[in-house]
């Protein structure tokens, strides 16, 4: 099966320097060691906690994203880089991930990654707020390395639920559930990604999102939105 296209995503080697950052924070300003402080405090956070405590997160001065891996304990990903097109998060673990509008499209250091994720045609892919206004069909290709399957097609339809008010840090904010129910006949394989959208701004605010057939799940949560 056909690879997918380069050009369209970063290579891996990209997503490997930003976990190992000199001085791109998402304020371009910030000098190296103190963003290095940053990424630390957010690596340590994974352990002894269930969920990040918010004085954790409080202490990071840069934009920051939850993550939990198959219902396990909370670790914290710090915006490395930001275009218009896609956002880079990274922790001193060397875990990255790649997103674009709360979609996530490549995983690096995770047991399962994600290799990374292309519209099967057109540059981009809807975000998940375009349901908001009627529900959408897309079809994908995604890399799965650790089960040797590339150029895998995957079919999609988002589709918006209704008001799903969540809380955030103690905060409750006003968001609409769009739902997007996925199939690759080629895997056999069929699920379900959720995102709690905001209905003015289309952001992303939680999403619990199903990378791989090995059946691995990571539920986000934005901490702090890019300024």
């Amino acid at each position: 099966m056909t690879r997918l296209r380069s050009g369209l995503i970063p290579p891996l080697l990209a997503l490997l320097a930003a976990a190992g950052l000199a001085g791109c924070g998402s304020d371009s300003g910030a000098p190296y060691k103190e963003y290095g402080q940053a990424v630390g405090q957010a690596f340590r956070s994974m352990f002894k906690a269930n969920s990040v405590p918010r004085s954790t997160v409080a202490g990071i001065p840069y934009a920051s994203m939850g993550y939990r891996v198959d219902g396990g304990d909370e670790a914290v990903l710090v915006l490395a880089t930001s275009s218009p097109d896609y956002q880079l998060w990274t922790a001193s673990s060397h875990v990255v991930f790649q997103t674009s509008n709360g979609r996530i499209l490549r995983t690096v250091g995770l047991a399962q990654d994600l290799g990374g994720m292309t519209p099967d045609h057109g540059s981009a892919l809807p975000g998940p707020a375009a349901a908001l206004a009627a529900p959408f069909s897309s079809r994908r290709l995604a890399d799965f390395p650790q089960a040797n399957a590339y150029g895998i097609l995957i079919a999609c339809t988002a589709t918006a639920r209704g008001a799903a008010p969540i809380t955030l840090l103690g905060q409750s904010l006003p968001t609409q559930r769009v739902d997007e129910n996925c199939e690759s006949r080629s895997l056999n394989w069929r699920f379900t990604d959720t995102y709690w959208v905001d209905p003015k701004s289309g952001f992303v605010w939680r999403s619990l999102q199903h990378l791989t057939p090995q059946g691995e799940t990571v539920e986000t949560e934005i901490f702090r939105p890019p300024g």
